[in-house]
């Protein structure tokens, strides 16, 4: 292990090491330490206490003897210095000698001025308390000249002017007298100050209800007739222009041609409301930070108005409903016309909800009286009259911004009661017209009557040219149900609107309740009277009369549609359908069927007059010569049946020919294959077809579309037997192209019947056909299974 060197100080590292500490005298013990620290931290370190403190004391000694040496160098020149600082030191104190006299005689003169300052001091003083005391006594005085003018002010109504002396008593008082006692006073007597002013203005404000109450009449009486003179005026216009026949009161339309007219119920040349004293009776309240209570107090006053209002009208009857309904309206009009006004200037005082709350209750309470004023009435004119006064009554406060639903569902009430008399009569009238009817064309004798008839009538497209084309006397194509239910739906409409009027342009709900009405109508007491009697009816032309009457009827639907779209607002709701419609397309279809009904029971007539021989040895009929009861039956449907419907159109005698030959065929096929017939065979099926082709010859020569396949099943059966096609039946693809309408199973049976009647032959030749037909029979009836 080598031996570490101990470092060793030379007197320049030494010297250099002691500048790096601080040993100014005036430097802090903290300063010259933390100096000092990092030197011993190294020493310590490097274990040289020893060494470094023999090197400090060589280095002090040499110190010591240089400043022996400059000393020795420089005695003379510090003896001198010595001697001058002993002569300076002499000086000084004969000078602090001279400065102690001087300072006693500046005493003395300073205590004689100072006794003449004191009593200078002492006279200011009291001049001036005289000034303060004169001063406060003439502030006291303009203090309680101000009290004094609040009370006058108080009793000459200038309410803010005297909340505002009293103001001007905190905020301009001196503060000379701001801690006295008469001060103290005075703002103790300031806040009954202020509850005299509170008093007085709310005193002044109930009074002013008071007037406002009695002059609320007069407001909504002339709001009203301004109403009424607007709505007159505003039917004239829609009267001459048909463009704006829809548009209502307070629309768009109405508002701006209504727009340079202005009035205002409150300000005009029979009254003028002066809202003064609630508008300082607010700033009072608010200034007294007091606006709350205000409010509250005058919505209780408002209410209990209303309330006041409508109380004296709840025992109105139907004999006294027309007189005090006007009044009532009239008062209650003036006092939401104020509260408009006040919610418009005042939004701050008066909110949209104290005004709703009073709003919603007033509508609930005339919705009572006038339900208890037409408890038990049965008159419309009471009912009409009442609805032309809540209705002036809605379209006045409307134009104020109110909600009106509740009102409007008064209205649609009151018009379902009035409806509900109109369908009592009109359902009366209905049935009787409906029940009353012969069923037979209506005959016109000259123009007049035909123009009567076209005129309440609607018709199809082009049908009246097509009528006025006739001479006269002229069978019209409905009976007289027809024109008569026209003349019936027309009044009841007119009757309607007469109460409507305002009301249905603006509610879709009244809308709804024209077309339930009239659906009702229509299909209670015209469709479903209709059927009724239809079911009892077997005369074809009766029947055929009848179809086409709900033709027509259902021609007055679609036409009833457009007019009532016309004549409610373009702007509300979609297209107008009335479910009469369909019930007329019902009681036309059972008509449609009964029709075929009354032919299909004439049909069976024929069908017991068929006499077929089923195991004939030759054909029994043929297409020139077919069966009897096949002549008779198809000259009933060419010549008796097409002259009966001459009426219908070509679709519903398509129709009735179309049911008739398939009830032919259907009944073809079950003679066929039913139980009844055991067995036939080939003539036999010949005479069928025979008949079967004379049966569609007749029918094209009727030149009817529609007709040339109803007979397919029967023919392409017999077919298939007849030409021996049964195996190519079986194809999958000829069956599908050639014979979709033969059913397997149908043409087995018949195979199987064909087989019985070979059978009887006995002869080996009938044996191999019965053999070969039941095998074509089971081959064709495991098609049937698949």
């Amino acid at each position: 292990m080598i031996r570490k060197q101990r470092p060793t100080f030379t007197s320049s590292e030494l010297e250099m090491q002691l500048q790096q500490i601080n040993l100014d005298p005036t430097s802090s013990t903290t300063e010259n330490l933390e100096a000092l620290a990092p030197l011993i931290k190294s020493i310590q370190d490097t274990d040289s206490e020893q060494l470094y403190l023999r090197s400090l004391d060589k280095f002090v000694e040499e110190k010591e003897r240089e400043i022996e040496q400059i000393c020795q160098e420089n005695y003379e020149d510090f003896v001198s210095s010595v001697s001058t600082l002993l002569t300076i030191r002499q000086g000084s104190g004969h000078l602090r000698r001279r400065i102690g006299e001087l300072d006693g005689q500046m005493g003395d003169v300073g205590r004689a001025l100072g006794e003449k300052k004191r009593a200078l001091l002492e006279q200011k003083k009291v001049a001036r308390n005289m000034d303060d005391a004169i001063e406060t006594l003439q502030t006291c005085l303009r203090l309680l000249d101000l009290v004094h003018r609040v009370g006058e002010m108080i009793r000459e109504g200038k309410y803010w002017g005297a909340l505002r002396s009293i103001e001007d008593l905190l905020h301009l008082t001196p503060p000379s007298i701001s801690q006295t006692p008469f001060y103290a006073h005075i703002l103790s007597s300031l806040p009954s100050l202020r509850l005299s002013i509170k008093h007085a203005v709310t005193a002044s404000t109930k009074s002013w209800l008071f007037d406002v109450r009695e002059s609320g009449a007069k407001v909504g009486k002339l709001a009203l007739e301004q109403m009424a003179q607007r709505i007159k005026k505003w039917r004239t216009r829609r009267e001459k222009e048909g463009g704006v026949r829809l548009a209502r009161v307070g629309g768009p339309m109405e508002l701006v041609h209504n727009e340079r007219v202005e009035f205002d119920a409150l300000d005009n040349e029979d009254i003028k409301v002066d809202f003064k004293p609630l508008y300082q009776c607010i700033h009072i309240y608010e200034a007294l930070e007091s606006k709350s209570e205000l409010q509250r107090s005058y919505q209780e006053d408002r209410k209990t108005q209303a309330t006041l209002i409508l109380t004296s009208r709840l025992s109105t009857t139907p004999e006294t409903l027309l007189s005090t309904l006007p009044l009532l309206m009239q008062e209650l009009v003036g006092f939401f016309i104020i509260e408009s006004h006040l919610l418009r200037t005042m939004p701050d005082f008066r909110t949209q909800r104290d005004v709703d709350e009073l709003w919603d209750e007033m509508c609930r309470r005339i919705v009572e009286v006038v339900g208890q004023g037409l408890k038990g009435c049965s008159e419309p004119e009471i009912f009409l009259e009442s609805k032309t006064n809540v209705l002036l009554f809605v379209q006045t406060l409307e134009g104020y911004g109110y909600n009106i639903t509740e009102l409007n569902g008064l209205l649609i009430t009151l018009f379902e009661r009035y409806s509900e008399l109109l369908l009592r009569k009109f359902s009366t009238d209905f049935d009787q017209i409906v029940s009353e009817d012969d069923n037979q064309p209506m005959m016109v004798n000259d123009q007049e009557e035909f123009d009567q008839v076209a005129g309440v009538c609607w018709l199809a497209p082009g049908e009246m040219e097509s009528l006025a084309m006739q001479g006269f006397p002229q069978a019209m194509p409905f009976s007289q149900t027809y024109p008569m239910c026209c003349i019936n739906i027309r009044n009841f409409v007119d009757q309607f609107y007469q109460f409507t009027d305002g009301v249905a342009q603006q509610h879709l709900d009244i809308d709804e309740v024209l077309r339930k009405s009239l659906d009702g109508l229509l299909s209670d007491h015209v469709s479903k009277q209709i059927a009724r009697r239809l079911q009892a009816m077997s005369n074809l032309s009766q029947i055929a009369q009848v179809v086409i009457n709900l033709e027509h009827f259902s021609t007055a639907c679609d036409e009833l549609e457009g007019v009532l779209m016309n004549l409610r607002a373009s702007q509300r709701g979609g297209p107008v359908h009335l479910t009469s419609c369909k019930s007329f397309s019902e009681t036309l279809a059972a008509a449609e069927k009964r029709i075929d009904s009354v032919i299909n029971s004439k049909l069976e007539s024929f069908f017991e007059l068929a006499e077929y021989n089923w195991l004939p040895t030759r054909p029994q009929s043929t297409a020139a010569e077919p069966s009897t009861y096949v002549f008779e039956m198809i000259t009933f449907l060419t010549a008796y049946v097409d002259s009966v419907l001459i009426g219908l159109n070509e679709g519903v005698k398509t129709r009735a020919y179309q049911n008739a030959l398939g009830r032919i065929n259907k009944w073809l096929m079950e003679t066929l294959c039913g139980k009844d017939v055991t067995r036939f065979n080939e003539m036999a099926l010949a005479s069928v077809l025979a008949d079967v082709t004379f049966i569609e010859a007749e029918i094209r020569r009727l030149d009817k579309p529609g007709l040339d396949r109803v007979f397919d099943e029967v023919k392409h059966t017999i077919n298939i037997i007849l030409s021996d096609a049964v195996s190519a039946y079986m194809e999958p693809s000829i069956r599908s192209m050639s014979y979709s309408s033969v059913r397997p199973i149908r043409l087995a049976v018949m195979l199987a019947k064909l087989g019985k009647a070979h059978a009887l032959g006995g002869v080996q030749s009938s044996m191999m056909k019965a053999e070969r037909r039941r095998r074509e029979a089971d081959e064709v009836a495991k098609l049937a299974g698949k």
